[in-house]
């Protein structure tokens, strides 16, 4: 028996993974307030090595040239992983800025899903996902985003100068295997790779650990902790209802998706004089000119029709080209757009090899949870998104078309123009919380009871990110054989925080994992740009999107902010010997599974989880009163005297003590924070521990805990 065998921790069945799918940098600040003090962007992440367990990466993109920057990239000092070469041209996958490059799929070979034609034996990517989480961390700073001919502004990676270390583990078309996954993590913290960022995530929990924080994912995760690696995961897409997260772990910076300030919106104006909103990434039709609109199923050629779906535009041979040239293209949005068997790329296509003036896409019905992204498109288009809208159009078009006895149509006289969808619009209500981003309360089993952890940790971008993409890319259909891809998803944000952490690294590399963990979420923001609580996308009783208040199951300890982040007054240390004393205080752990995947005995004084020095407080099971502490040590220059103050909704009292202590450089100092049930209301109560420092630091925990009567 394997499992019997020396060196084998355990045995774990293997399962399947998946990927959790350039305006942030300013965003962010980054620019003008944080790669100034690194040396500018040619230095940010300077000789910091980021890991990116994903689905490759295209080496010949723009984000990744290493004669971008008029410093070249010499060897690394400590960085020791390989390059593999590409099978084809032999050439080498690294350049400086990639610095390592290797693929893994024994674990997909043995189950039979591994396809070397579509899935390359090589690191190339050839899905997309990689080569867009890569730019965003790490890709050069000012490439030029340009798709049909248009510009979209410049990206840039969050730490520019970062090397680039590839394993991929994830392919095109299944997704990934554990084994793999595992493999490479582990591949990479042997190459000493400074950051992990993951955007990868379990399917499903697996069956064979009892524990969420044991699964293999988050063990060999606590592995790279111990050794000094920073590890980013994305929280998952399973949003927006609770208990979806697929990252759990204290050692990991489990983030949640924001969306940004910027917009794309654009109408289409009728005949009438109607104007309807729509969202098409589009130049407009020709000023002061209307087009004559045709519906697709109006120009249909013979009975061709019959085979496939006519109305949604995927085949220029169905439609009559005479009758569509010069007008504007009505499609319907089927079901087959949510399938994934259209594409509005196609739709596109087209109606510009019909020489039509634009298309309009227009939602009948739709199905709940349907995410309309704008897209990119060659010629004027636009998606009638909204319901009502859409009858609006459709019934302009029946009473303005005239038609024969059989219903076909004798003159069309439907006219409309499409506006100008290329410039976005700058919201001051950001950030919000995404729709499709993962919610807490995080869950220590997989009975799903509740864990003594918040999670998320921390808010980032990852609504409409323009990043790379591979041109052999086929993860979204509209960025087929594109450079750059606009997408969305807590896989976006994910490496958002990695760069970050590398910036936060480049200026303190003595830190550990858990010690940038905590400056990232001490440091972040719980108000949006108008100066309001941050609001979180949710559905309402009719399933259309509506924002409600955010809480910290929405964004952990709020939304990243850079610049604060590299000077956090006070740090909330944890190492090692933490995790394994948080592992061993869970209820409900066997501490035979610890000690087979940690090969630690539990023998720690912790008394409670919810001690272990983290910057948040979570008790999901409160009776009466209870105390938890907390470390803080002074990574500022200065002694610093800081008052602790708290507040919590009434059903639970907070209180704090000492109400003020003053902390040498360099020195911790321990302070507790006491919760007493008021009422049980059989839901959370949310709250924050502040810590406001004499120099002007300003330290926030936030605190949620359920009141029980036993």
């Amino acid at each position: 028996m394997l499992r019997r065998a020396p060196g084998v921790k355990s045995v774990d069945r293997d399962w399947k993974v998946r990927k959790l799918t350039t305006h942030t940098p300013q965003f962010l600040g980054l620019p003008t307030d944080v790669w100034p003090t690194g040396g500018g962007y040619d230095r940010a992440g300077e000789d910091i090595v980021i890991g990116f367990i994903d689905s490759g990466i295209f080496p010949h993109h723009p984000s990744f040239a290493s004669h971008h920057t008029s410093v070249p990239y010499g060897p690394h000092p400590s960085y020791k992983g390989k390059c593999e070469d590409d099978p084809h041209t032999r050439k080498s996958f690294c350049n400086g800025k990639i610095i390592g490059a290797q693929h893994f799929a024994e674990a997909a070979k043995a189950a039979g899903a591994f396809n070397p034609d579509i899935d390359y034996a090589s690191p190339m990517d050839g899905d997309g996902h990689g080569s867009h989480t890569a730019a965003i961390a790490a890709g050069n700073n000012g490439i030029t985003v340009r798709m049909h001919g248009y510009e979209f502004g410049k990206a840039s990676g969050m730490a520019p100068r970062a090397r680039i270390a590839v394993y991929k583990a994830l392919y095109r078309l299944f997704g990934g295997f554990v084994a793999d996954v595992v493999a490479a993590i582990d591949q990479a913290v042997h190459d000493g790779v400074d950051i992990l960022s993951l955007s990868v995530g379990p399917n499903s929990p697996p069956a064979t650990t009892k524990t969420t924080f044991l699964n293999p994912f988050d063990a060999t995760l606590l592995g790279a902790v111990k050794a000094g690696v920073f590890v980013a995961q994305a929280a998952g897409n399973g949003g927006p209802f609770p208990k979806t997260l697929v990252s759990y772990s204290p050692w990991i910076t489990t983030v949640a998706a924001a969306i940004d300030d910027r917009r794309y919106k654009n109408h289409l104006t009728l005949g009438n004089g109607k104007m309807l909103a729509g969202m098409g990434l589009s130049p407009s039709t020709r000023p002061h000119r209307s087009y004559k609109m045709v519906s697709a199923n109006d120009v249909l050629l013979g009975s061709s029709g019959m085979k496939y779906n006519p109305s949604d535009c995927q085949k220029p041979e169905v439609l009559n080209k005479k009758l569509v040239e010069g007008n504007i293209l009505l499609c319907g949005y089927s079901f087959n757009f949510v399938a994934g068997s259209a594409s509005i790329k196609k739709v596109a296509e087209t109606a510009k090899h019909l020489g039509a003036a634009g298309f309009v896409l227009v939602v009948e019905n739709v199905s709940p949870g349907t995410k309309f992204d704008p897209v990119p498109s060659c010629i004027p288009g636009i998606l009638i998104t909204d319901v009502s809208k859409s009858m609006d159009l459709i019934d302009y078009y029946n009473v303005s078309t005239s038609r024969d006895w059989m219903g076909r149509v004798k003159e069309f006289k439907a006219e409309g123009s499409i506006g100008d969808g290329l410039e976005p619009i700058l919201h001051k209500s950001a950030p919000e919380v995404a729709l499709f981003s993962a919610r807490g309360p995080n869950t220590k089993d997989f009975s799903f009871q509740d864990a003594d952890l918040l999670k998320p940790d921390i808010l980032a971008p990852g609504s409409l990110i323009w990043s790379a993409w591979s041109e052999n890319g086929t993860d979204e259909a509209n960025y087929v054989g594109e450079g750059f891809a606009l997408i969305s998803g807590t896989s976006m944000a994910a490496p958002h925080i990695a760069g970050i952490a590398a910036l936060v690294k480049q200026k303190h590399p003595l830190w550990s994992p858990a010690a940038i963990k905590s400056a990232l979420m001490t440091t972040s923001t719980v108000i949006d740009r108008a100066g309001r609580p941050l609001q979180a996308q949710q559905y309402s009783e009719t399933e259309t999107i509506t924002l409600v208040k955010a809480t910290p199951f929405d964004y952990g300890s709020g939304h990243v902010n850079p610049s604060a982040a590299l000077d956090p007054g006070l740090i909330f240390d944890a190492g090692y010997e933490d995790y394994i004393g948080f592992l061993c205080t869970t209820p409900g752990i066997d501490a035979h599974e610890i000690t087979n995947f940690t090969n630690t005995p539990c023998n720690f004084k912790m008394v409670h989880p919810s001690n272990f020095n983290t910057p948040s407080i979570a008790i999901s099971h409160l009776v009466r009163t209870q105390t938890v502490t907390r470390r803080v040590t002074n990574v500022a220059d200065e002694e610093e005297t800081y008052t602790i103050t708290s507040r919590m909704e009434p059903a639970i009292a907070i209180e704090v003590s000492p109400p003020a202590m003053t902390v040498r450089a360099g020195a911790s100092r321990t302070f507790s924070v006491t919760l007493t049930v008021r009422s049980v209301t059989g839901a959370y109560s949310f709250g924050e521990v502040t810590l406001k420092g004499s120099r002007g630091h300003k330290v926030t925990l936030p605190v949620v805990a359920m009141g029980q009567k036993r």
